[in-house]
């Protein structure tokens, strides 16, 4: 488990550094704006449609192989995007290349964390899932910090060739770990087929709000900070309060569900939601008041995140949750087009939809957990 923890947060950091600066570069350039933005992050989800397949039949076995092979993908994407960098024509529709071995990873990671999962009991795996969670989301949030830092120094598609090689050594190391789940079809919990397939399509609507959350939220932060005359430092601060509240969200909440138990942890987080839309709404200056909704959202997506990861490790074998990632990830798609289609006409609220999604990310888990307690699956982290 530290191997996976060191190279899933380096893979954060590498791709916090990544996301930023094209996400800058698309909005800020000459051709950019919303409209490219908008595209770009669509089109980026569209390859998700292709992951479940990939996932299914591909001849790589083990988490950690998974990985590395995405992440030369990665790799050599990036060293492309770096080549067209003044084309924002090309840089979008490398994009949508470099996004299918993001998705990819997605579900990879998720793999390798179950593969080295396996024969955990629940209390343990809630603490590696709440470790491993605090860590990547402390190494991407310090990425997007560093972006600005980084370009003042060297050209910033310099610095995109510069993260395709450390990807390239990352991909490397990770060719070290050979643990696979043993026995992973027999993971699964001892709920009937029925009450596993009845769970199997909650936990893919959870899973199907992650990403829409993550990619409105990288959408508007620019196309804000551009409107109120900030800079890509102001996109990368607020990038790293998301990140700090996530973070706090993974080192606190293992405690907080054996005190309190998941109603209240859902609870909180619909609390915190609905004060951080509250804040910028009705307090019209932008800059702390928004920090202040930023660090109240991270909380709230970062504990209902580690949650969904710890409770799909317990119901599901290592593979499943692969499947219900990529397959969550490809449905997602739908999801985000209708959000951005909506917000191009309602472009100066589009900050909103972070924050609505994160709300029903908190209405399905309530589902979730209804669904365990009627139908009596034993999972410590209900209760």
């Amino acid at each position: 488990m530290k191997r996976y923890t060191l190279y899933s947060a380096l893979y954060r950091f590498f791709n916090g550094v990544v996301l930023l600066l094209l996400n800058w570069h698309i909005a800020s350039s000459q051709g950019g704006g919303y409209d490219a933005l908008a595209i770009s992050t669509t089109l980026s989800f569209i390859p998700a449609v292709f992951v479940p397949p990939l996932i299914r039949f591909t001849p790589i076995a083990g988490g950690a192989r998974m990985t590395a092979a995405g992440l030369a993908g990665v790799s050599l994407t990036l060293i492309l995007i770096a080549a067209g960098y003044d084309h924002v024509q090309a840089v979008v529709a490398l994009n949508f290349v470099l996004w299918i071995f993001f998705f990819f990873l997605e579900s990879s990671w998720e793999v390798w964390f179950n593969d080295e999962a396996s024969g955990l009991d629940n209390a343990t795996l809630r603490k590696h899932s709440s470790l491993t969670m605090t860590v990547n989301q402390v190494a991407l949030m310090v990425g997007p910090l560093f972006a600005p830092l980084f370009t003042r120094v060297i050209r910033a598609e310099w610095v995109l060739v510069v993260c395709a090689v450390l990807f390239a050594v990352v991909a490397v190391m990770s060719l070290g770990s050979h643990r696979t789940a043993a026995a992973t079809e027999q993971t699964q919990k001892e709920a009937g087929p029925k009450s596993a397939d009845g769970l199997r399509v909650l936990y893919l609507l959870a899973f199907m709000l992650v990403w829409p959350i993550l990619g409105t939220f990288n959408l508007m932060l620019p196309l804000q900070a551009l409107a109120h005359g900030g800079s890509m430092f102001t996109v990368g601060v607020l990038d790293m309060l998301l990140g700090i509240g996530m973070a706090i969200a993974g080192t606190f909440l293992h405690r907080l569900t054996e005190r309190l138990g998941m109603r209240w942890v859902l609870a909180g987080a619909a609390v915190a939601v609905a004060a951080a839309i509250a804040i910028w709404l009705f307090v019209p200056a932008f800059g702390a008041p928004q920090m202040v909704a930023v660090f109240a959202l991270g909380c709230a997506f970062g504990s209902l995140r580690v949650i969904l990861r710890a409770e799909a490790a317990s119901n599901f074998s290592p593979r499943q949750v692969g499947a219900i990632v990529a397959n969550a990830n490809a449905c997602s798609l739908v999801l985000l087009a209708a959000v951005l289609a909506g917000g191009r006409f309602f472009s100066s609220q589009i900050w909103l939809a972070p924050f609505a999604l994160t709300l029903l990310f908190v209405l399905a888990f309530h589902r979730i957990r209804k669904a365990q307690s009627s139908q009596l699956i034993p999972n410590e982290v209900s209760t």
